[in-house]
């Protein structure tokens, strides 16, 4: 299959990749890179929550799911694709709506346009420990490092061109271990991190891979236990990240809110936020976020604790994380 997809598919969507970047080039050349909104959190945590209710706001823009997942030719398809409704479809990990126009984490396009990136792990779930360690760029190879910075930037610049040139909103638990790099490359750019309880949401985590892999995976799927074993030595280098960056910003340009504070009043979190972060007047997005939270009331969230094995295991591997977590509340 992958040789397949390789030999037939692949030069076709390099071909239009290239043309659509010869047809949109004035646009492209005019990218706005300046004010980026990036929401981090591990995964599980609320990012894709959080990215929705902040891109109601008409003052900025994002990557929808149509162009993260056709990120060779969405400047010349997404119209079109928009235009032909709403159907939308769920998430396999927790059911939440999800159509074409929907906010969406920019890393699919960063993987389909050839970025190293842990989501390789969707296709070769065997390689899931390895490929987590691929989510910072400076721990890449030069070249690939190279490549990986190209990427980000090319797919962004389309965004900002369909845009308008508005401010970016991203998403993308990956991200956290970046913003060193997106630093450099988004000037002025603010972060939100967005934090859950992590012995409630770890097996969330684990049935999102399961998920994922069940849908995306050409290789063998791990285990369950071994996707456990991912996830536990995974967390600890992801808040290391976060440790060694977060620090060095300024308070307006960084901000932490927890999961259970924005499920349990969004439009009053949202605008904290706002004001923490200088986003601007959130008077004119108040009703939008307020109606987007009514319409969202009887979604609930899954939840499955560890066994208790798992959960002395977690406790004491991650000690310093569940003590942060607790300061939160």
């Amino acid at each position: 299959m992958l040789l397949w997809q390789t030999l037939a598919p692949g030069p076709i969507f390099s071909m239009v990749g290239t043309l659509q970047e010869a047809v949109t080039r004035r646009q492209l050349a005019q990218a706005n890179y300046r004010d980026a909104v990036v929401i981090i959190g591990y995964w599980r945590s609320g990012t894709t929550l959080l990215h929705e209710l902040l891109s109601l706001d008409a003052r900025y823009t994002y990557p929808t799911t149509h162009a993260c997942m056709n990120p060779h030719h969405f400047l010349l398809s997404e119209a079109s694709a928009l235009s032909r409704g709403r159907s939308t479809i769920r998430r396999p990990m927790d059911e939440m709506e999800l159509h074409a126009g929907s906010p969406q984490e920019d890393e699919f396009a960063l993987l389909s346009l050839g970025a190293r990136s842990p989501y390789e792990a969707l296709l070769f779930p065997m390689n899931l420990p390895a490929a987590l360690q691929l989510a910072d760029p400076r721990d890449l190879s030069a070249g690939d490092q190279q490549r990986w910075r190209t990427v980000f930037l090319s797919f962004l610049a389309g965004v900002s061109a369909r845009g308008m040139g508005r401010p970016l909103i991203l998403k993308s638990p990956t991200h956290g271990c970046r913003i060193a790099t997106l630093r450099e490359l988004l000037p002025d750019a603010r972060f939100v991190l967005i934090v859950r309880d992590p012995l409630t949401s770890f097996e969330s985590v684990v049935r999102m891979w399961r998920r994922m892999f069940e849908t995306y995976a050409l290789g063998r799927i791990p285990s369950e236990e071994e996707i456990r074993e991912a996830i536990l030595a995974d967390r600890p280098r992801f808040e290391r990240k976060l440790a060694s960056t977060t620090p060095a910003l300024p308070p307006n340009r960084f901000t932490t809110i927890t999961y259970e504070s924005l499920i349990a009043n969004p439009p009053e979190v949202i605008e904290q936020l706002y004001k923490r972060l200088e986003l601007g007047d959130f008077s004119t997005v108040r009703e939008a976020v307020a109606a987007e939270t009514a319409r969202r009331r009887g979604y609930r969230a899954k939840g499955t604790l560890p066994s208790d094995s798992w959960r002395r295991r977690i406790s004491d591997e991650w000690a310093p994380i569940l003590t942060r977590h607790a300061a939160l509340r």
